[in-house]
C-alpha cells in the first residue's frame, strides 16, 4: 500500500471509529485475554501514534490520526482494567452496542451505583460495614443491632433490611424455660 492509500485508509477510518465499539478498534475478540488486549493495543499504537507522522503538515490526515490514537488509548484503558471491561461489556449489551464509549460520566455513575448500594448517607455506609463484621464473626446479635441503627439512618435501604432480617434469623435462640 502506498503512502497516498494509507492516508486516505486514516481519514476513513477516523469518520467511521465513533461508531466502533473497544474491541473493533483494537481488532480484538470481546473474549481476548488481558495480554491480547496489550498486544492489540501497542500494535495499533504502533500505527496510529501521532510522534509518528510529526513530519507531515497539520492538516486532515494529522487531525485523523490524533482522533484513532485517541480512541486506542480509551479502549485501552477501558479494557485493561476487569471492572471497567465488565462495566463497559454491560452498557454494551444493555444498549443494543449503541453506547460504545466508556467516558468519566459512565465510570461515576458506576462508583455512585456502587456507594449507593451499600448506603446513601456516611453513616449507614459504616454501620453496614461494621454490620457485616459481625456476621462474619458470627455475632448475629450485635449484628442485628448494628443493621436496626443503620437502618434508624436510611429507613429505606432495602440491603439494610435484608441484612438486619437475616441477622435476626441466625440469633440462636435455645434458652431452656425451667
Amino acid at each position: 500500500m502506498d503512502a497516498k492509500q494509507f492516508i486516505e485508509q486514516v481519514v476513513a477510518l477516523s469518520t467511521l471509529i465513533d461508531q466502533m465499539d473497544y474491541y473493533q478498534i483494537l481488532r480484538i475478540d470481546p473474549k481476548a485475554t488481558q495480554g491480547q488486549v496489550r498486544k492489540a493495543y501497542h500494535l495499533q499504537t504502533r500505527i496510529y501514534h501521532p510522534d509518528r507522522y510529526f513530519h507531515f503538515p497539520e492538516g486532515q490526515f494529522k487531525s485523523a490520526v490524533y482522533k484513532i490514537s485517541k480512541r486506542v488509548t480509551e479502549a485501552y484503558v477501558t479494557l485493561r482494567d476487569p471492572q471497567k471491561r465488565k462495566f463497559y461489556e454491560q452498557q454494551l449489551a444493555e444498549t443494543q452496542r449503541t453506547n460504545l464509549r466508556y467516558t468519566e460520566q459512565s465510570e461515576k455513575q458506576q462508583k455512585q451505583a456502587k456507594t449507593e448500594e451499600t448506603g446513601k448517607t456516611e453513616k449507614g455506609r459504616q454501620l453496614y460495614q461494621q454490620g457485616m463484621m459481625e456476621m462474619k464473626r458470627k455475632n448475629f446479635a450485635a449484628a442485628e443491632r448494628t443493621f436496626k441503627m443503620a437502618l434508624a439512618y436510611e429507613a429505606d435501604n432495602e440491603l439494610f433490611k435484608k441484612m438486619f432480617d437475616e441477622a435476626g434469623k441466625n440469633i440462636k435462640t435455645d434458652y431452656k424455660i425451667k
